[in-house]
């Protein structure tokens, strides 16, 4: 018979509140628990469970019911043993696979006393949480020096690099796990880890986008500009990790967001304002990295200072720009008419140009590091090589006593991302 309305369930959804409030769940898990007792096991935020322990989705009983005929006969009593008789042998969901196989499982132990010694183990590290509570993995340095990445950016605006190369000398061993390669190219979306803590990653790609791309328009896309399916898939990813509880580093230089009929057939100003509304409603704290270029509302949109209050701290470097657009761009925005105006009326053209060139100039003195720190528009300006020392201290803040928490075995973006 089925559970009343608020009966075995609700234990599950209960713990997935307190974790949602900051509340870890812990269980000890022994024997058998099947079915609803798999949910009791796998619904805390940390498992520990004795050597023998098994739980799943169905227990051996259950599996070797799985095919009703409606009816039972000796063919089909013969059928229940043979099922029954292979699944107690080695039973569904124990320890070797949600230990050395899904990793669900903390810690496994070879008495039932050492198992609550475990727990007890554990709580002393609530409710001011030790590092270890929250690692994915031991901490390890990236596989590649921080002091090359001087020498990956450039400072002129219009050469491009790899961003990848950046992001494998900042994060522990190099390693990256990537959403949805090859859609929305512009943009990289994946989950890395910095000193030990999973971290979520945005940031920018540079270079020639292919002639197909994107595909609203017969205009070749460039990186560092905004298309289409960069800004839904941004989207998705700072939703999956909001649901997942992973804080965010962004790594900017962006030069803006497409323009035109086109663009705006392409839904992009919506699209734009949609993703400053994720990152609202994912109530994640993020970091900025300017690394070269924060144009405009690209750098609104982007996890900047401007358009959110996630942001825990920004950060510049050497070559960083903030700008509302290129100076060149402003002033064609500027004088434009003018210029028209002057033509028609074989006018000299040159004072209007020499204004041009004048606006141009206040925008690269108002753009630098400098004058970005000075106003505010960063934080602070670093050193490349000294990236990855604020990285690790905000990876090591945000989960220090977080508001709220998603257990590493009920995540989704890492799910998706394997598929």
């Amino acid at each position: 018979m089925f559970p009343d309305r608020r009966g075995h369930g609700a234990t599950f959804f209960r713990h997935a509140r307190l974790n949602q409030l900051g509340v870890p769940v812990l269980v000890g898990i022994y024997g058998t628990n099947p079915a609803g007792g798999g949910y009791h096991s796998i619904s805390p935020t940390v498992l520990f469970a004795h050597k023998d322990a098994n739980f799943a989705v169905g227990g051996a009983g259950i599996v070797g019911g799985m095919s009703p005929k409606g009816g039972f006969d000796i063919e089909g009593a013969n059928d229940i043993i043979e099922a029954s008789r292979a699944s107690r042998a080695a039973p569904p969901g124990r320890v070797e696979i949600h230990y050395d196989e899904t990793g669900f499982i903390r810690q496994v132990y070879e008495t039932d006393e050492a198992v609550l010694d475990g727990i007890r183990e554990c709580m002393r590290e609530l409710p001011a949480y030790r590092p270890e509570f929250f690692r994915v993995a031991d901490p390890a340095e990236p596989a590649l020096p921080g002091e090359e990445i001087r020498l990956i950016v450039p400072p002129d605006p219009q050469a491009t690099f790899t961003v990848e190369q950046v992001i494998a000398r900042l994060v522990d061993g190099s390693e990256h796990l990537e959403f949805r390669p090859g859609y929305g190219p512009e943009l990289y979306c994946g989950l890395v880890k910095v000193d030990g803590f999973l971290i979520g990653v945005v940031a920018n790609r540079g270079g020639f986008l292919g002639q197909d791309y994107p595909e609203y328009t017969d205009t070749p896309g460039v990186g560092g500009k905004l298309y289409r399916q960069g800004l839904i898939k941004v989207n998705e990813f700072v939703t999956l990790c909001g649901r997942d509880r992973i804080p965010l580093v962004w790594f900017q230089d962006a030069s803006g967001i497409d323009v035109g009929d086109e663009a705006e057939k392409a839904e992009l100003l919506g699209l734009g304002q949609a993703l400053i509304y994720s990152i609202q409603g994912s109530d994640l704290p993020m970091v900025c990295v300017v690394l070269r270029r924060a144009h405009g509302a690209a750098h609104y949109v982007l996890g900047g200072p401007p358009a959110g209050d996630n942001n825990a701290f920004t950060l510049g470097t050497p070559v960083t720009q903030v700008q509302v657009m290129h100076g060149e761009t402003a002033a064609v925005a500027a004088f434009s008419r003018r210029l028209v105006k002057e033509h028609e009326a074989e006018r000299d053209l040159q004072p209007v140009l020499d204004r041009m060139n004048e606006l141009v100039r206040l925008y690269e003195e108002t753009s630098d590091p400098i004058y970005a720190a000075v106003r505010g528009f960063v934080d602070e300006v670093v050193r490349f090589e000294d990236i990855r020392r604020y990285l690790v201290a905000f990876a090591n803040a945000v989960y220090q006593n977080p508001r709220s928490m998603c257990p590493p075995h009920q995540m989704l973006t890492p799910r998706v991302i394997r598929g």
